[in-house]
């Protein structure tokens, strides 16, 4: 009856070191709620998902009704995300990390012109801008 109690923490303690050693190799942290994502989720996101990505922010739209130039649009790749410039100000053409969630999901794009083109990108809400 002791080898079995033995054999059972040991395999308890075993169990627990694989654990935390593969979040130290996969360096995951359990207790980051941003997952970290790339253009193909950009360009369709699920609404709500708290995410991290790393673009460059491209600056204010050139829309007509953007006169206070409080939106703007950052690229990821070939994707976009139209965002809230407040975070942003002052970064025009710069590298970005940001944390936050795309307002809604793929069926809900928004079209803005910028740089002499036209766009289509997600809703996405700034949380955090990592620098």
């Amino acid at each position: 009856m002791e080898n079995r109690n033995i054999i059972i923490v040991l395999g308890i303690i075993v169990v627990i070191l694989a654990i935390v050693l593969s979040l130290f190799v996969l360096d995951v942290n359990p207790f980051d709620p941003y997952k970290d994502v790339d253009e193909n989720y950009v360009y369709a996101p699920i609404g709500g998902e708290k995410v991290r990505f790393t673009g460059t922010y491209l600056g204010p739209d050139d829309g007509l009704f953007n006169f206070d130039e409080n939106r703007g649009v950052i690229q990821v790749g070939n994707s976009y995300a139209v965002i809230n410039t407040d975070k942003v100000q002052g970064m025009e053409g710069q590298t970005v990390t940001v944390e936050g969630y795309f307002v809604n999901d793929k069926t809900d794009a928004t079209t803005v012109p910028i740089n002499d083109e036209y766009v289509t990108g997600e809703n996405f809400c700034i949380e955090n801008v990592v620098k």
